[in-house]
């Protein structure tokens, strides 16, 4: 995860002076940069954000803040994702309602250093031949059916694209996956299995197809 630190500072208002926020938020942003730069980042990057309410209210709804520079038009675009925010939080705005002032609360900036994330190694397809399973073992899926013997597969030896189809049971170590009737288990670029109903079909087949994920 990248790197993130907390600012905020209250100032109560329902007629803000864009001068006096510009104000707090640069004052704000450059604690985020200053402590962001302590810490070796050397491109922080900081996200405005604010607390606003309809006047009277006891609680506060946070909405992003465009960057740059406030004039009327960034207070016009806050006060718009305040409007829509609550709305879909609560079921009602009062955008036209002179009646209902908005009140700003608190002004905040998120300081965010961007670390470098590791790349995640993909698993090759299969070039060799198709699928097969290591044996059985006795399994029951339905009572009705009672035990019956089922194909078991390895973790270790499934490849990007493999797709085996219940009834079957994959293993590995600390682990086992029964894989009931009408399920498929695809393993992806990664090597996650990704499960999923299917319509009937012939039990416990595998197959395998190449350069395909999910």
């Amino acid at each position: 995860m990248d790197v993130k630190n907390d600012y905020v500072r209250t100032h109560v208002t329902r007629d803000p002076d864009l001068g006096v926020l510009a104000g707090i938020f640069a004052e704000l942003e450059g604690q985020a940069v200053a402590a962001l730069e302590r810490e070796g980042f050397t491109s922080p990057v900081c996200r405005r954000s604010a607390d606003l309410r309809y006047y009277g209210q006891a609680y506060e709804v946070r909405v992003a803040a465009p960057p740059g520079p406030l004039g009327e038009e960034w207070r016009a675009e806050v006060l718009a994702r305040f409007h829509e925010a609550h709305e879909r939080l609560y079921g009602y705005a009062y955008r036209d309602d002179p009646r209902h002032a908005v009140e700003w609360v608190n002004l905040r900036v998120s300081g965010i250093g961007p670390i470098t994330r590791p790349a995640i190694p993909e698993r090759p397809g299969r070039a060799e031949a198709a699928l097969t399973a290591r044996g059985g073992r006795p399994v029951c899926f339905d009572e009705r059916e009672g035990w019956t013997e089922r194909p078991v597969h390895q973790r270790a030896d499934l490849r990007r694209g493999d797709v085996v189809s219940g009834p079957a049971v994959i293993e590995e170590y600390g682990s086992t996956l029964p894989l009931h009737p009408g399920f498929t288990a695809e393993c992806d670029a990664h090597g996650n299995l990704v499960i999923r109903r299917h319509g009937a079909g012939e039990p416990g087949t595998s197959t395998s197809t190449k350069g395909q994920s999910r």
